[in-house]
């Protein structure tokens, strides 16, 4: 099965991969020896890289039983000098001969969360709160979306305040800073980013004939060739949302996007603006991109042909509908609330607080400062909508604790690498707790809970780890559904918490893609509760923590501010 099977560090790599030959370059580079599967030998050695570590991808490194996410963290930790502390720390490598072949095949299974959640049909709702929604996706798609279907199991939030708090504004308040062509364009690259194919056929099939094109388009704008539809202004916007999907958003993108501004071909507006709509654009499909990706919902059948003959775009793990939608082919009713009365109306609460600031701090705590970013006229639909998803007042029936959901987004943003969100959700969970020291164990260990490390053990119950082992495979790109890693979820939680469960990873995404390009600053309260209590602010120590590092982090301050 591998060669040097008994190092502590054992890689699954395949032939030809670049990616695997940097892991090994940076393992070499510091002496470490280590063993390697080849996920291509055999079923079993493709399944095992899976059923271990959760991600489709390779190379996934394991040193000793931590599994130690792709080349990326591999040559974090070797920066970071903590790749040798952490290969001394491992007793030998991991049992690969356990379990049986079967239970290895099944775990590794992508069990699409679409087969356990059934279909809600809200697209015939005489709900009046409904229909400035429908008759807004007829215009737009001329269709229910199929993510409508899972989302509709919590209507109130997962679908109106989604629609009304964020994607109405976001799109089209995006679509005319950018012009729907450059709209298209970002929704389709940060999509690919994420791996998201749902969401890569809707950015390829929404609009004009034409709409296909655009990410052919901006794939050769981004490659450097732009004699084509785009030029070096979008290629740099698209450039900023695409690494917003995975957290790698530096300063020079920012500045690219500064640099060419003159040279817009969609825009007459500056680049503060279009990278402000830009991400907006990015938080909406961070949101769309986890959740469908995570329920693995089927693409609409004329788009998946669109998409696919238009620009390339294959379905994949999603899949496609039998035939047309045809699902908003009635008359909806007239009257009713309009569009704008219901954007007032969820954006009442906050304004009648005394302004979101104000209604965040009554609501959970503080203000947190990514909100206190977000575009002002969106700000108070924004705050609603975020407290409508972490608390319980919207919850109805479902009994989710807000604790478990902050939680839940901490270790969503520890796996992704984003510091100041792990550390603002770590807050935020202790507050919602009570601010015990219970609650403050219980925010050093999530993501230990998460990957079921021993730490964690006596502080969550099965029903909390399960929720956060979702979490941190929402963080995945690409993300699928590994058995062995959703089917704790399954056994837990029931469809339609389950479905509160994923809006939650959701939104975590949204924000982390905004706050990706906003890059807001540690709240004070927040930075003051991480020196109080000795938790470190770095991220990768969180994920591959060394013996000394949590009785270290309140002497050394650099870790946590």
């Amino acid at each position: 099965m591998t060669d040097r099977a008994d190092e502590p560090i054992q890689i699954f790599t395949k032939p030809d991969c670049p990616y695997c030959a940097k892991v090994k370059d940076v393992l070499a580079e510091a002496s470490l020896p280590y063993g390697e599967v080849d996920v291509t030998a055999s079923d079993r050695n493709a399944n095992l890289a899976v059923f271990l570590s959760g991600v489709s991808t390779v190379p996934q490194t394991f040193v000793g039983d931590t599994h130690v996410n792709g080349s990326g963290d591999v040559s974090a930790l070797r920066a970071a000098e903590r790749l040798i502390p952490l290969a001394a720390r491992a007793d030998g490598p991991m049992d690969l001969s356990i379990p049986s072949d079967a239970a290895v095949g099944e775990g590794a299974e992508d069990l699409k969360l679409r087969d356990v959640i059934p279909e809600v049909d809200g697209s015939t709702s005489d709900v009046p709160e409904d229909q400035p929604i429908l008759r807004m996706y007829k215009e737009f798609f001329g269709f229910w979306p199929n993510c409508f279907y899972y989302q509709y199991h919590w209507p109130e939030v997962a679908y109106r305040q989604f629609v009304y708090c964020h994607n109405a504004g976001a799109i089209g308040g995006g679509k005319k800073v950018t012009g729907s062509e450059v709209m298209n364009a970002l929704g389709y690259a940060t999509s690919n980013a994420q791996g998201c194919n749902y969401c890569q056929v809707h950015s390829a099939s929404v609009g004009e004939d034409d709409s296909a094109g655009y990410a052919k388009a901006i794939d050769r704008a981004r490659r450097g060739d732009h004699s084509g539809t785009f030029g070096p202004f979008e290629a740099a916007l698209a450039e900023l949302v695409a690494h917003s999907s995975t957290n790698e958003v530096t300063e020079d993108d920012l500045a690219l996007v500064h640099g060419y501004a003159d040279e817009a071909r969609f825009t007459k507006l500056g680049a503060d603006a279009n990278v402000e709509a830009a991400s907006m654009i990015a938080a909406a499909f961070g949101f769309l991109n986890v959740f469908n990706d995570l329920t693995g919902v089927k693409v609409e059948a004329e788009w998946a042909e669109k998409a696919e003959s238009g620009a390339g775009i294959e379905t994949g793990r999603h899949g496609a509908d039998d035939g047309p939608k045809g699902n908003l082919d009635h008359d909806i009713p007239e009257g009713g609330p309009s569009m704008a009365r219901m954007l007032a109306h969820y954006g009442k609460d906050a304004i009648t607080a005394g302004g979101p600031a104000r209604y965040a701090e009554a609501k959970l705590g503080m203000e947190p400062a990514w909100m206190a970013e977000w575009p002002l006229p969106l700000r108070p639909l924004h705050a609603r909508f975020y407290v409508g998803v972490m608390t319980d007042e919207d919850a109805g029936d479902v009994s989710i604790a807000p604790e478990l959901k902050h939680l839940m987004a901490r270790v969503s943003h520890v796996a992704k690498g984003n510091d100041y969100l792990a550390a603002s959700e770590g807050w935020l969970a202790w507050h919602a707790a009570g601010r015990t020291e219970r609650a403050v164990e219980r925010v050093r260990h999530a993501f230990d809970a998460a990957k079921d490390r021993p730490d964690a053990e006596d502080l969550f119950d099965e029903a909390e780890r399960a929720a956060l082992k979702l979490a941190w495979l929402s963080a995945q790109v690409p993300l699928t559904t590994p058995r062995a890693w959703v089917q704790p979820a399954v056994d837990a939680y029931d469809p339609t918490e389950l479905v509160h469960l994923i809006t939650v990873c959701a939104m975590a995404s949204m924000i982390q893609r905004f706050s990706a390009i906003a890059m807001p600053k540690v709240e004070p309260q927040v930075d003051a509760f991480l020196r109080e209590h000795r938790l470190p602010l770095d991220t990768l120590a969180i994920r591959y923590p060394l013996r000394g590092d949590r009785a270290a982090a309140g002497g050394d301050l650099s870790q946590v501010a």
